[in-house]
């Protein structure tokens, strides 16, 4: 277990996890159902943050919150996001794949970066500061779950790739991973508002909505998709919170 989840860190975040090592496949799908708690490793670091920077304001201190899980993450998700949505104005399949390997940034990954940030910072800025660290926690580890659940349901739209690397994670560790996520946002969520299960909800599906979406347009998933994914399921529970506690 302990092996599982420095590996899991390991892939999700830029934090130093000493004694990984070289992390062979095997690991890596050992590790997957794991990917949950990593969320809560990163919603907890930017939930404390949202709190202490409270004082200043709470637009300022969702910034902070964001800016903090953005620097343990290496922005990957983000990277991911602009990536996808970059990729999704060539018509055709190979050049959409083609386009997503570009490092370069265009107009549809600045716009869906730009929303999604903007988003974020106006929801969490909006509700007191001890319901936006538990949300904080709450849609950080559903947003990852959201990635096994992917990785389970959609095959990778390459051979290679981070997205490839996933490929035969099995219907017991994608559940497992399903799981475990419901099962440790539910008491943050519950702390918050009485449609706690609702909202886990929404995020299951657009989970399957975007994975319905990313196999029709990319042939199916990747690395890039998967960041996207936790992006839009983390602001999608922040809509669904702030929709039932206003």
């Amino acid at each position: 277990m302990i092996d599982r989840l420095a590996v899991a860190h390991a892939l999700l975040t830029r934090l130093p996890v000493p004694g990984v090592g070289t992390v062979s496949r095997e690991r890596l799908l050992a590790a997957a159902p794991l990917f949950p708690v990593v969320g809560l490793t990163v919603g907890g670091v930017a939930a404390l943050g949202r709190l202490a920077a409270d004082p200043l304001g709470a637009a300022f201190a969702a910034v902070v919150a964001l800016a903090l899980a953005a620097l343990i993450t290496g922005a990957m998700h983000e990277d991911g996001l602009a990536d996808t949505f970059d990729a999704l104005g060539p018509r055709d399949r190979a050049r959409r794949l083609e386009a997503m390997r570009d490092s370069r940034i265009g107009a549809f990954g600045v716009l869906a970066l730009g929303f999604v940030l903007v988003g974020r910072v106006v929801l969490l800025g909006g509700i007191g500061a001890g319901d936006a660290a538990l949300a904080l926690v709450a849609a950080n580890v559903l947003a990852r779950g959201a990635t096994v659940l992917q990785a389970g349901w959609v095959a990778p739209a390459r051979e290679d790739g981070s997205g490839a690397q996933l490929r035969g994670l099995g219907p017991a560790r994608t559940a497992a991973g399903g799981i475990l996520a419901a099962a440790i946002a539910l008491p943050a969520l519950i702390a918050i508002t009485p449609w706690a299960v609702a909202a886990i909800a929404v995020a299951a599906a657009l989970t399957a909505g975007l994975a319905a979406w990313w196999r029709h347009a990319f042939g199916g998933v990747t690395g890039d998709t998967h960041g996207a994914t936790a992006q839009l399921v983390e602001l999608a529970v922040y809509v669904a919170v702030i929709a039932s506690v206003t």
